[in-house]
C-alpha cells in the first residue's frame, strides 16, 4: 500500500539533493538563464533582417507578435531542457552508489524519476520570471491579467515539463549508454514543436510528428493565454492524452528497468 506521507518525503528529498547538488552552480545559471536569453535575441534580430510580412498568415502581425512568440517558445523549450537535464547526470548517481540505492529502497520509481525531472524547479522559475520581465517591458504595462497569464502559463509548463522529464530519466534507467535516445527525443522537439518556427510552416508529415511531443500543446496554450486566443478542445484533448501516455509509458519502463536490475545488476552496477 503506497504511503502519500513517505512518498511525499521522497520527492521532497530528491527535489533538495538535486537542487544542491546540480542546479546551484554559476555554469548552470549560464546555462539554463543568461544563454537562453542570449539564443533569444539572436533568432530574433535574425527574424528581424527580413520582411516580417510573411508571417502575418502565421497570425504574427507585428514586431510585438514576433517577440512574444519568440519569448514564449524559447521559454517553454529551456524549461522542457532544465527538466530533462538530470537524465545525463544519472552516470555521476552510477559511480556514486545512489542510483542502486533507489533500486533497493522500497519507495515508488516513479516519484524518484518525478523528483529528479523537478529538481530545476527554482532555475525554472528564475528563468521564467526572466523572461516574464522581458514580457512586461515589451508589452509596457502591468495588469492583474496579465499576471493571471503568467501564472496559468507557470503551472501548464511546470506540470507538462516535469512529466516529460520523468519519461527521459526513466529511458536512461534502462541502458548505461542512452544519450543518443535523449538526442532522438530533444533535437526534434526543439525543431518540430514551435519553439522558433510555427507549427503550420512545416510540411504534413512534420506535423504531424511535432504532434508527438508535449511541448507543441504547452506552446499553443501558451500563446493562447498571452494572444487571448480560443484555444481548440482539439489541442487540450491531444494535451492530456499525450501526457496520460507519457506517465503510463514511465511507469512501465520503470517497472521493467527494476525488474531487469534484480536480475541482472549488482549492487554496484546494474
Amino acid at each position: 500500500m503506497i504511503n502519500i506521507k513517505e512518498e511525499f518525503i521522497m520527492l521532497k528529498a530528491e527535489i533538495i539533493k538535486q537542487q544542491k547538488n546540480y542546479q546551484n552552480s554559476l555554469s548552470n545559471v549560464m546555462s539554463l538563464v543568461v544563454w537562453p536569453i542570449i539564443i533569444f535575441f539572436q533568432t530574433f534580430y535574425t527574424y528581424k533582417s527580413f520582411d516580417l510580412s510573411s508571417l502575418k498568415r502565421f497570425e504574427i502581425e507585428n514586431q510585438t507578435d514576433l517577440l512574444v512568440f519568440l519569448i514564449t517558445g524559447t521559454l517553454v523549450y529551456n524549461c522542457y531542457w532544465s527538466m530533462v537535464q538530470s537524465a545525463f547526470l544519472l552516470t555521476f548517481e552510477r559511480q556514486n552508489g545512489t542510483l542502486e540505492a533507489v533500486f533497493i529502497t522500497p519507495t515508488s520509481l516513479t516519484n524518484f524519476l518525478l523528483g529528479r525531472a523537478l529538481g530545476g524547479i527554482l532555475t525554472n522559475i528564475g528563468m521564467f520570471l526572466s523572461f516574464i520581465t522581458i514580457l512586461f517591458v515589451i508589452v509596457g504595462t502591468i495588469s492583474v491579467e496579465l499576471i493571471c497569464s503568467c501564472l496559468l502559463s507557470l503551472m501548464v509548463i511546470i506540470i507538462s515539463s516535469a512529466i516529460w522529464g520523468a519519461f527521459i530519466n526513466s529511458l536512461f534507467l534502462t541502458s548505461r549508454d542512452s544519450n543518443y535516445l535523449f538526442t532522438i527525443c530533444d533535437e526534434p522537439m526543439r525543431i518540430l514543436s514551435g519553439t522558433s518556427i510555427p507549427v503550420s510552416a512545416f510540411p504534413v508529415i512534420g506535423r504531424i510528428v511535432s504532434f508527438i511531443f508535449p511541448s507543441t500543446y504547452c506552446l499553443y496554450m501558451v500563446r493562447g493565454i498571452f494572444f487571448k486566443e480560443h484555444v481548440s478542445p482539439s489541442i487540450w484533448g491531444g494535451f492530456i492524452i499525450v501526457l496520460s501516455g507519457l506517465v503510463i509509458i514511465t511507469i512501465i519502463i520503470s517497472k521493467e528497468a527494476y525488474k531487469r536490475n534484480k536480475v541482472t545488476g549488482k549492487l554496484f552496477v546494474y
